[in-house]
């Protein structure tokens, strides 16, 4: 890609993000890029659900008036794009909705952390359960996630559930959830949102780019919506492995990618 863009990354805004905001944009600046989308995690799912009080909310009032004054101060050098990821539960809806209405932004990423009462994050998810099992429960979450009520544009890396899984084959393979994977592919495809291609594998090789043939379904099913996220939580990972990634979306067929800005898609051509 000849525009460099990241549409998935946090600052310290979000509760495990490390840079400052404006550290964040500088770095991507001196990469190159330009269109930044910073995502930083509203994560109203853990005020509607027990057990995730210990997860610091974000401040919002505070992060739009640095993300208002940034976009001016960095106009000539790169869009920067008000957004967030927003985690999934629908107990959270009406949060979210709040949110939607007094927060406006150019981009939303909507994202499964917590299945049945537990962020996939951590191996208790997975003590307690067998691959089908902790991953069948993940991918209906996800599902769901896609008619969620408020308003979102990309259903953020599907490939989170292998990331920190505690089985000794980590991947997610279409064969072993072809059904399922196909509805949420339909679903997204129908709701005209977008699919994205995150490449924070953390080493395992996991995400969802790894394993083509999900891509390829989604391909095959006519989706084009894709966006590129390196969920970078540190600036050493913007972009990161995005090489990678483009050569397999190339390889699935798609001729472009996409960014946001007020909602809108704007494609970028893919190198071929």
């Amino acid at each position: 890609m000849e525009y460099l863009f990241d549409t998935h990354t946090h600052s310290d805004y979000s509760h495990d993000g490390v840079p400052a905001l404006e550290e964040l944009v500088k770095a991507a600046i001196s990469k190159g890029l330009k269109y930044l989308a910073v995502t930083d995690h509203c994560d109203k799912d853990c005020v509607a659900l027990p057990g995730f009080s210990w997860v610091r909310q974000i401040d919002l009032a505070s992060r739009k008036a640095e993300m208002t004054a940034l976009k001016a101060k960095y106009a000539d050098k790169i869009y920067l794009a008000d957004s967030l990821e927003y985690g999934y539960a629908p107990e959270a809806n009406a949060l979210y909705l709040d949110v939607q209405n007094s927060y406006p932004t150019d981009y939303v990423i909507n994202s499964v952390h917590i299945v049945e009462g537990v962020d996939v994050y951590f191996r208790e998810y997975f003590d307690a359960r067998t691959k089908k099992q902790a991953y069948g429960a993940y991918l209906d979450a996800v599902l769901k996630s896609v008619d969620a009520p408020y308003a979102y544009d990309a259903i953020g890396h599907v490939g989170y559930i292998a990331r920190c899984s505690t089985y000794p084959d980590k991947k997610l393979y279409y064969r072993d959830f072809p059904d399922i994977i196909d509805a949420i592919l339909k679903a997204i495809i129908n709701k005209g949102k977008s699919l994205e291609i995150n490449t924070a594998s953390k080493g395992t090789k996991c995400d969802l780019f790894h394993d083509t043939t999900i891509l390829k379904r989604y391909k095959e099913l006519g989706g084009e919506l894709i966006t590129f996220g390196s969920d970078a939580h540190d600036p050493s990972r913007l972009c990161a492995d995005f090489k990678e990634a483009e050569a397999a979306a190339v390889s699935c067929g798609f001729r472009y990618a996409f960014i946001y800005e007020n909602h809108i898609p704007t494609a970028v051509k893919l190198d071929r």
